[in-house]
C-alpha cells in the first residue's frame, strides 16, 4: 500500500543492503552508524540483554537535521511490522520503544526536534516550531524505515503509528499530510485544534486567576456530579457512563452564610460554570465545547488549573506559547487577549499545528484510524472527538463510509489519555493490527480497571489513589455505548451490550 517511501529510498537503499556485514546481530547492530549521511547522524547501536520483561533487541539513535533526535530498536525476533510512538505535550522527549518488542514489533519514537528542558523557547525558531507541528515524526518515520530495511534485509510489511494528546494530533497529521507514511495508527485524545484549545484554556486560567478553584471545590463538584449522574446508567459505579445526559447543578452548590466547608464561593461557582458550559461568540456560535461531569477530583482537573512539580503552573506556559508564536504581530499583547471577540485573530499562526480532518488521500490508501477518547477528559474535552467524527461523515457521505476506515471508541470514567474512575485500560494495538491485515474491523472493545492504584504523572488527583476493584467495561463504536442488560454482574463487561442510548 505504501510505495512513496519505497521511491524516495531508491538505488540508496538497495546500496544499504548490499553493503550490510556478514557478520552476526551484534556486529551487524553495531555498525548502524555506517548509515550516517550529510542529513543523518546515527550512533553505533548498542545490543541491549533481554530481561524478564523486554527481549534481547538492538538499539539505535540518531539526529536528523542537527536537531530531531530519534530512537529505534530492533528485535531480534521481528514480526515484519513497525511501531512508532508520537510524544504528548510539548514533546521534548523519546517515547515508549520497548513495550511492543515482546509481540515482535520493531519501534520508534522522536523528540520532534527539541528538548524538554527548553521549555517554548523551540517556538521561537521557525524550523523548529514546524518539526514539533508536524515534521519531526514524518523524518524520524523516513529513517526509521530505512534502519529497519537496512538491518533486517527488507522493508517494514506494515506500519503503525500510536500517541495520545499532542501524540494523538501528530498521528493525524501523518494520516492528513503523509499519507503514505502508516498503514494503521492509532490516535487518543486528539489535540486537534491549537486554535480551539488554546483560547479556551486562557479563557479558563483568566476564570482561575480571579476564582480560583481548589481541591477541595474539585472534591465538592465530584460528589456533586455523581450524585446527579452515576446511577442514570441503571449502575451505580462511581462511573458516569453517558455524561450528556445530566448536568451538574452549580448554584446549589454556593456556600450558604456562615459556611466555609463542603461548597463552593459564588466566584468559583462562576468558574465552575463556564468550564462545565460552551464558550461562544456573540452569535452564539460555539467556539469550544464544555468539560461535560464526572472525576473532577482525580486529577485531570487539578493538574490544568493548579499545576504539579513537573508541570508546573499551567496558565503561565500557555499563555507565553501563545504569545510567542503571536510574536510577530506587534499589537499582539497576551496579556490582554480576548479569547472570544478575538479568537480569529490568532488561526493563521497556529494552522502548522491544526488538523483540518482531510482523510481523503489516507482513506483511499488502505488506512485505518481507531481513535478512543476519554469522556471524562478536561483539556481535550469529548465533544472535539464527536464534532471530528461528524466532520468525518459529512465529507465521506455518512457514517458507513467512514466507518471502513476510520472509528472512534468513547471511554467511560476515564480522564487524559489515561487515568480516572472509569476503566482506561485497553490493547489497541491488536485491534488496529486485524484490521489492517486482516479486515477485521473492531466492534467492541474490552476496557479495564485495575484494582492497585497506577502512579501518573500527568494527574494532580484531590487525594492519594487508593486500591480499587477491578472491573471491565465494554467500548463500542460511538454512537454505540456499554449499557448494562438489567441482569448479570456490573463488574463484568459481557453484562454490558453495545447499542445507541
Amino acid at each position: 500500500m505504501r510505495t512513496s517511501y519505497a521511491r524516495w529510498a531508491g538505488a540508496a537503499l538497495i546500496a544499504l543492503v548490499a553493503a550490510m556485514p556478514a557478520a552476526g546481530d551484534e556486529d551487524r547492530c553495531h555498525k548502524l552508524y555506517r548509515m550516517t549521511d550529510v542529513s543523518h547522524a546515527i550512533e553505533p547501536g548498542i545490543p541491549v540483554a533481554a530481561t524478564d520483561t523486554v527481549p534481547a533487541h538492538c538499539r539505535v539513535r540518531g539526529v536528523i537535521n542537527r536537531a530531531i533526535r530519534f530512537e529505534v530498536t530492533l528485535p531480534e525476533a521481528w514480526n515484519g511490522r513497525m511501531m512508532f510512538t508520537a510524544v504528548g505535550g510539548g514533546a521534548g522527549t523519546i517515547g515508549d520503544t520497548t513495550s511492543l518488542l515482546p509481540r515482535g514489533f520493531a519501534m520508534a519514537s522522536t523528540d520532534t526536534g527539541h528538548e524538554i528542558e527548553e521549555g517554548n523557547a523551540y517556538l521561537k525558531q521557525p524550523e523548529a516550531l514546524l518539526d514539533y507541528a508536524y515534521r519531526g515524526v514524518h523524518l524520524a518515520t523516513q529513517a526509521t524505515k530505512r534502519i529497519i530495511a537496512h538491518y533486517y534485509g527488507r522493508e517494514v510489511d506494515r506500519s503503525y503509528l500510536q500517541g495520545c494528546s499532542n501524540g494523538g494530533r501528530a498521528a493525524l497529521l501523518e494520516a492528513e499530510r503523509f499519507p503514505d507514511d502508516y498503514d494503521g495508527i492509532i490516535a487518543g485524545a486528539p489535540a486537534f485544534r491549537f486554535h480551539e484549545f488554546l483560547p479556551w484554556m486562557v479563557a479558563v486560567h483568566n476564570l482561575q486567576d480571579a476564582h480560583p478553584l481548589t481541591k477541595e471545590a474539585f472534591t465538592v463538584l465530584d460528589d456533586a456530579s455523581r450524585s446527579a449522574c452515576d446511577a442514570a446508567d441503571g449502575v451505580e459505579d462511581g462511573v458516569i457512563n453517558d455524561p450528556r445526559t445530566c448536568e451538574v447543578d452549580v448554584d446549589s452548590l454556593i456556600c450558604d452564610e456562615g459556611q466555609d466547608a463542603g461548597c463552593l464561593t459564588a466566584g468559583q461557582a462562576e468558574t465552575a460554570r463556564f468550564i462545565y458550559g460552551d464558550m461562544a461568540d456573540a452569535d452564539g456560535n460555539v467556539l469550544s465545547p464544555g468539560v461535560p461531569p464526572g472525576a473532577e477530583s482525580a486529577g485531570d482537573w487539578g493538574l490544568w488549573l493548579l499545576g504539579n512539580e513537573q508541570f508546573g503552573g499551567m496558565g503561565d506556559n500557555l499563555r507565553e506559547m501563545l504569545a510567542i508564536i503571536m510574536r510577530h504581530d506587534p499589537t499582539f499583547d497576551a496579556a490582554e487577549f480576548d479569547p472570544v471577540a478575538n479568537h480569529a485573530r490568532i488561526g493563521d499562526a497556529l494552522a502548522p499545528f491544526d488538523v483540518t480532518g482531510d482523510l481523503g488521500d489516507f482513506r483511499e490508501g488502505g488506512g485505518k484510524i481507531l481513535m478512543y477518547q476519554g469522556w471524562n477528559d478536561f483539556p481535550l474535552r469529548p465533544q472535539r472527538a464527536i464534532d471530528y467524527l461528524a466532520s468525518l461523515d459529512e465529507a465521506t457521505g455518512g457514517p458507513d463510509a467512514t466507518g471502513d476506515f476510520f472509528r472512534l471508541f468513547m471511554v467511560p470514567g476515564m480522564v487524559h489519555c489515561a487515568g480516572g474512575p472509569g476503566p482506561w485500560q485497553v490493547d489497541y494495538v491488536d485491534p488496529i493490527v486485524k484490521w489492517t491485515e486482516q479486515g477485521e474491523a473492531p466492534e467492541r472493545l474490552v476496557a479495564t480497571h485495575p484494582a492497585e492504584p497506577v502512579p501518573m504523572f500527568h494527574l494532580n488527583p484531590s487525594e492519594a489513589p487508593e486500591a480499587s476493584r477491578a472491573f471491565t467495561r465494554p467500548l463500542c463504536v460511538y454512537p454505540k455505548l456499554g449499557l448494562y442488560r438489567g441482569e448479570g454482574d456490573p463488574d463484568q463487561e459481557s453484562s454490558f451490550r453495545c447499542a445507541v442510548p
